[in-house]
């Protein structure tokens, strides 16, 4: 990747030393309380030119929403310990004690240590010299980015935002300051969302570069848009996520084309890849994010035969689905390709086609909604039918369907699943009880409540012990 100027992981720092990085060579020294000795618009720039990974060694927000299983492991080794996280995730056991488990977080530290950053770029960049519109970009992109990894937080740490309740929930610390030795007060749930709109409000936009940014390290408007329009959805104001999602496709409509793999018989996705207004993605190995990915089956059987990627992927024999290698539930499958830079954390186009389908549904739209489903589609699944011709025969419920079984698959592995089965859990006609079989031999039939404190990750220990405001949300 040559357009990275920085190749540090963001997995690897801490909070109190998220001052150093390799694209800073000697330029930024470590001093008290979080200071810096950056003094100028081009040196603060470089801890924006970060190499945008939040490290997840299994991804347990879709293990948790029975979309996948570890890679490589098997029931065996999930219920060996049944004093375990893994455990837990799996058989739905809500008496485990997770938060005495979670002795420290890697991506709760990386998603502060990633704050901090922002932070620098926002406290020094008014004072700094140089060129007056790079300051002006480079602030509101640390802003921006500064919402969302607040956005991240506050969906994996506390409850579903609930207007009504919202000012009652436990939320998250909101970071907007680089004084390391000051504890950090937990908010509420409103208070956080209230930050970070203030954070992508249009006039911090207003000084993104207004169109799409092809180094995979930076991001223009488009991102800018779609995290308003994220932010906004997951609060339920979906008339308003509407507007941002389709200003975001008016910078950025490029969705993938999967067709390409009837002809190459490769599938290739990368972090330049157009449709990704700003890839975050887990895996720094060079396997790829989906190699070796085991999804249930609910989800194989969501996956169409005809199918692009399904259909045609052949790399010497091998296919891109097959039975997996470790045990696991009849009818799951296991992913063979090698190489994928999935974006998981970030946000691409295809995230507002099905953000407006939903609210378009929602607004008594069908056919307007399932449109957008079906250009997306279109580019997924050979001879594919076209959902909207149904549209005049559908309810909304029925609507809502057909749109969360196509995304379900179109976000694999991705933090939109989780977010989007939490929102809905918290709706009387969209909640589920999600259940699990792993067979007779393993415990038969687990079964998770639309409220169960699972859907809460508990705060690690390391950060409870040192801020006494950390109190767990569930």
């Amino acid at each position: 990747m040559t357009q990275m100027k920085a190749k540090n992981i963001f997995h690897s720092l801490l909070l109190a030393a998220a001052m150093c990085c390799t694209a800073c060579d000697d330029k930024l020294d470590i001093v008290p309380l979080g200071k810096t000795t950056l003094d100028t618009v081009d040196d603060l720039e470089t801890l924006l030119n970060q190499t945008p990974l939040l490290y997840m060694e299994d991804n347990e927000f879709e293990i948790l929403c029975n979309n996948q299983y570890c890679k490589w492991e098997g029931l065996p080794e999930y219920l060996s310990n049944p004093n375990s996280i893994i455990y837990a995730l799996v058989t739905y056991d809500e008496t485990v004690d997770r938060a005495n488990l979670v002795t420290s977080s890697s991506m709760y530290e990386s998603l502060y240590s990633s704050i901090n950053y922002m932070n620098v770029v926002i406290s020094k960049a008014p004072d700094a010299g140089g060129d007056d519109a790079k300051r002006r970009q480079i602030i509101a992109e640390a802003r921006v980015l500064r919402a969302w990894y607040h956005f991240l937080l506050v969906n994996m740490y506390a409850k579903q935002y609930d207007e009504s309740i919202a000012g009652e929930l436990g939320g998250v610390p909101y970071v907007d300051n680089t004084d390391v030795s000051e504890q950090k007060t937990k908010r509420t749930v409103a208070e956080v969302y209230e930050r970070i709109l203030a954070d992508c409000s249009d006039e911090v936009l207003a000084d993104l570069v207004q169109s799409h940014v092809s180094d995979p390290c930076r991001f223009g408007l488009d991102f800018g848009y779609g995290v308003r329009a994220r932010v906004l959805f997951q609060m339920k104001r979906y008339d308003e996520a509407l507007q941002y999602a389709t200003r975001a496709l008016q910078v950025n409509n490029t969705i993938e084309d999967r067709s390409t793999v009837a002809t190459t018989g490769v599938w290739t996705l990368n972090e330049t890849a157009q449709n990704n207004y700003y890839a975050i993605w887990s895996d720094n190995s060079n396997l790829g994010d989906f190699y070796g990915v085991t999804v249930t089956p609910e989800v194989a059987a969501l996956i169409s035969p005809d199918d692009y990627v399904n259909k045609y992927y052949n790399v010497s024999g091998v296919r891109a689905w097959d039975t997996p290698y470790p045990v696991l539930p009849d009818g799951c499958l296991q992913c063979q390709v090698s190489d994928i830079k999935y974006n998981l954390f970030g946000i691409r186009s295809e995230t507002m086609y099905y953000l407006a389908a939903e609210c378009q549904i929602r607004g008594g739209n069908i056919a307007a909604g399932l449109q957008q489903v079906d250009l997306v589609q279109t580019l997924r699944i050979e001879n594919y039918q076209p959902l909207a011709a149904q549209a005049s025969t559908l309810t909304e419920r029925e609507a809502m369907k057909l749109l969360q079984d196509a995304k379900r698959v179109e976000f694999l592995g991705c933090f939109d699943n989780f977010c989007d089965r939490k929102r809905w859990n918290s709706e009387a006609d969209y909640a589920e009880t999600i259940t699990r079989d792993l067979g007779p031999d393993y415990g038969g039939t687990y079964s998770l409540r639309p409220d169960s404190p699972l859907w809460v990750w508990p705060f690690p220990q390391n950060a409870v012990l040192h801020n006494s405001s950390l109190t767990q949300n569930y």
